[in-house]
């Protein structure tokens, strides 16, 4: 090696610092759903907001076109029009100058459809019908409008007559032979539904989703757009949830049934319509799901191969199918979930299901759509922004996309563009002011989760044929909004919570994915990640054929247990019948006890982290390994914790101030945590970490009340700037006399002098603020606040005599619109539905009491030892 290589490879490692965060990339960085209101953009205002989303943090947008906004409507574009792939490829390349990604919906609004969709390749229905017919006496009987695809009559003995022929204009006109007859038939009806929220250009049928050459047909005309000459690919195609309502036929289903299930569906029509034996109904009716859900996914890989071919990635919310959601989620390079509304831990495994799909599967990124609807559209917090953001990462998320931000036009007067179902993320709202720093927050913790791979021992098999198999009629659809229906009361479900308290972190498997694993010293393997154990839990369908995968498995060394509250139930491919299908060689263990279970193989549980009411992500690096925590014991926590998995040292890091250490592990890693507060702990395997100590400020004596008469002033926001005022007590502004502070939104200065008789180290504490505030002592920048506990330290900052702090608040936008509401102001102008409150009925602020605003203290500074 030449002098000068060495010189360089020496000061690398004398310059490597074992505190210091993981590179950023722009996939680190959150990114953001971005609605074009009737793609009424031009080249001025895309660069112009992708500069401002590049300054505030963001790391890419998902170009998702919507209905226009009204007294606009010169501006829009036609959808995939010449003018239209010109503003996508401004934006393309805009975002590539700026360092940025994108990502395009293939479609406008959701789910996939548009105007070049034929009524024969639209999503289509499937009506029964039912009736009784009594020998020598005619039937009339009226059918549901559409096409006829299959309509027998059964008699109490012998076979079917078919009765297709007595078929004319909508009306079955038949005389049946002697004796009683039972008449099943199944009615299509194509083009049953519109795409909803359409852009111009965008308006048609929904796609058929059960139709692998439909789609093929549908993605003609994006390739007729995005190759004209100099339009970039996006990063990747995304597909949104689920929501192909009523479709329960593809023109191929009974072909396609009978390949796959071996059997002609209309052979069974009267147990697919109820009748029979329920074992049979049972099976015939999952059989029939079954088949929707693999044609489901042939749709979704189609979907995939065009995107690939084109060199493009794929993100798909599986959420709301009928089919396997493991399966679904894991044709996509990047899974994607989603929240609406609350965030809940029992919704947890709920988000895994993504995050499963890619873990086994080897994809890097899990995607949530973040924010749905979290609050009321103006009433968001940052504090529900930064429990939801470490909400979804504890469910194996780590890219997240805000829902969202509306492209708004410089010229559109305040509040802008907006769209109804988002947290109010953008410019002209109050939680824009302070993004940046949330935004750090956000790609902190992001580029630890990003890094090495994901770290669980345990797999834990989902029978998703218990529920195909509840003998209910029609395609069930596993939604965000019906968890309690479908999976909070399998045994499935409480095996997963079982192992989330105990402390142990696993993953989801499917049928289909157990078919790809392998064993390799004693551990399953898929797509280079290994697990320890699998646990079946407790089912009343498990197929034979994943019964003899489980079987094979654990005889070639793979630690298998099942946790059965009653026997295992199976089929051997006969209609009608249901046969014991026990695992004979893999041990039993008790559902409700999984811990002990899984000690027994030696997986050790994260014990210190589960007893303290902590919740963990827990990712594996090539020297150790890295974890996300987060206080949701509902208390402050300063404890020592010993963590599952072996290290030599370990470094502390606060991605809210970007604080590192190196941690002090003798007898634990002490971990000292305000309520609802994080932090990344990085342990290394095989070496002392090297970089600056760890300190956590111990408090030496009482706080001290900052005291004396805050001078208020206003900087910026509307409807107007209210007049300064002074006070010597913290309230909300909101409280003055005079309506304009009542009606204002935006930003103004609280700036206070105060002496201390000597310098000494302290944390100022700025109690309650409403809502974020960015904070400078003596002139000099000490931090911003937008998420509790509201501390920073500024033991540097401090000088003993004057001090001079200032204080710069800015509270969000829910006071002035309900001024604007007030005053019939009319803002809400766009088209279809316009703009909704959170019950999806006509919004109306006018009757809001003004949100708390400003500093309201107490202002403190918590005296601390010298470090």
């Amino acid at each position: 090696m030449k002098p000068i290589a060495l010189l360089l490879l020496f000061a690398s490692l004398v310059s490597a610092d074992d505190t210091a965060w993981p590179p950023v990339t722009n996939e680190a960085k959150p990114w953001t759903r971005w609605w074009w209101l009737g793609s009424g953009v031009d080249a001025k205002n895309l660069t112009r907001e992708l500069e401002a989303f590049s300054k505030a943090g963001l790391g890419g947008v998902e170009i998702c076109p919507i209905y226009g906004a009204k007294g606009y409507e010169d501006r829009d574009l036609p959808f995939l029009s010449d003018k239209w792939t010109g503003a996508y490829a401004h934006a393309a390349q805009e975002t590539a100058r700026l360092g940025m990604g994108i990502d395009l919906t293939t479609g406008t609004g959701w789910p996939f459809g548009g105007p070049g969709v034929e009524e024969k390749d639209a999503s289509a229905s499937l009506q029964n019908v039912k009736a009784k017919a009594e020998g020598g006496k005619a039937v009339s009987l009226a059918l549901p409008k559409g096409k006829v695809e299959a309509l027998s009559a059964w008699p109490e003995q012998g076979d079917a007559v078919d009765l297709t022929a007595h078929v004319k204009d909508g009306r079955l006109e038949w005389t049946p032979p002697p004796g009683n007859w039972r008449i099943h038939g199944l009615v299509s009806k194509h083009a049953i539904q519109k795409v909803k929220r359409a852009a111009p250009g965008g308006a048609g049928w929904v796609l058929d989703p059960f139709s692998p050459e439909s789609i093929v047909t549908y993605l003609k005309s994006f390739d007729t757009a995005l190759d004209r000459p100099d339009i970039p690919e996006p990063r990747a195609h995304f597909h949104d949830s689920f929501e192909y309502y009523g479709a329960g036929w593809t023109n191929e289903l009974f072909t396609r049934f009978e390949k796959l299930r071996g059997y002609d569906l209309r052979s069974q029509l009267p147990a697919f319509h109820g009748e029979g034996d329920t074992d049979t109904i049972s099976r015939v009716r999952a059989d029939y799901r079954e088949t929707a859900s693999d044609l489901h996914r042939e749709y979704l890989a189609k979907w995939h191969d065009w995107a690939k071919q084109r060199g493009s990635l794929t993100r798909n919310q599986a959420h709301g199918s009928p089919g396997n959601l493991l399966d679904h989620y894991a044709v996509a390079d990047i899974p994607e979930t989603e929240i609406f509304r609350h965030v809940d831990e029992a919704q947890i495994p709920m988000l895994q299901f993504a995050s499963s799909a890619a873990h086994v599967t080897g994809k890097k990124l899990v995607s949530a759509e973040t924010f749905t609807w979290l609050g009321e559209h103006f009433q968001v917090t940052p504090a529900n922004l930064k429990e939801a953001a470490d909400f979804v990462w504890l469910g194996g998320v780590n890219h997240i996309l805000f829902h969202g931000i509306p492209y708004s036009p410089e010229d559109a007067p305040w509040p802008g563009w907006l769209f109804y179902a988002s947290t109010h993320m953008g410019p002209n709202g109050g939680l824009w002011k302070d993004l940046p720093a949330f935004n750090a927050y956000m790609t902190r913790v992001q580029s630890f989760l990003q890094s090495g791979k994901p770290d669980a021992d345990v797999l834990l098999y989902f029978p998703i044929h218990d529920i195909w198999h509840d003998g209910s009629e029609g395609l069930p659809l596993f939604t965000m909004h019906n968890q309690e229906k479908w999976l909070y009361p399998s045994e499935f479900y409480q095996a997963a919570m079982n192992l989330r308290k105990a402390g142990v972190p696993y993953d989801f498997v499917s049928d289909r994915i157990l078919a790809d694993l392998k064993v390799e010293d004693g551990h399953l393997v898929s797509s280079g990640k290994r697990y320890r154990d699998l646990l079946i839990p407790s089912c009343r369908h498990l197929p034979d054929s994943t019964a003899k995968l489980v079987e094979g498995l654990h005889q070639n060394g793979a630690k298998v247990k099942t946790l059965p509250k009653r026997s295992f139930g199976g089929s051997n491919g006969e209609i009608g019948r249901t046969v014991e299908s026990h695992l004979p060689s893999i041990p039993r263990a008790d559902s409700s006890d999984v811990k002990s279970a899984i000690l027994k193989d030696g997986i050790a549980c994260e014990e210190s982290l589960s007893e303290l009411g902590i919740r963990f992500i827990r990712r594996a690096l090539e020297d150790g390994h890295a974890y996300f925590l987060v206080n949701s014991s509902g208390k402050p926590v300063d404890a020592k914790i010993k963590l599952a998995r072996s290290h030599q040292s370990a470094v502390l890091l606060d991605p809210m101030s970007g604080k590192s250490g190196v941690a002090n592990t003798k007898d634990g890693i002490r971990l000292v945590l305000a309520t609802g507060e994080s932090r990344v702990v990085r342990t290394f395997s095989n070496k002392h970490a090297e970089g600056p100590r760890w300190t956590d400020p111990e408090p030496a004596g009482e706080p001290l009340a900052l005291t004396g008469t805050w001078k208020v002033s206003f900087l910026d926001g509307g409807p107007t700037l209210p007049q300064p005022f002074e006070t010597t007590s913290l309230t909300s502004w909101t409280d003055q006399t005079d309506e304009t502070y009542r009606n204002f939104s935006g930003t103004a200065l609280y700036r206070l002098e105060f002496d201390l008789t000597e310098k000494s180290p302290a944390l100022l504490d700025l109690g309650e603020i409403a809502h974020t505030a960015r904070v400078r002592l003596n002139g000099k920048d000490a931090g911003t606040c937008w998420a509790p506990p509201h501390r920073l330290d500024v033991r540097d900052l401090l000088v003993a005599g004057k001090n001079v702090l200032e204080v710069e608040v800015t509270n969000l936008a829910a006071n002035r619109i309900a001024d604007l509401d007030r005053r019939k102001v009319a803002w809400k102008a766009f088209h279809e539905i316009n703009f909704v409150n959170i019950d999806y009925k006509n919004f109306d602020a006018s009757g809001w009491k003004p949100l708390s605003s400003g500093l309201l203290g107490p202002v403190t500074l918590v005296p601390v030892k010298a470090p």
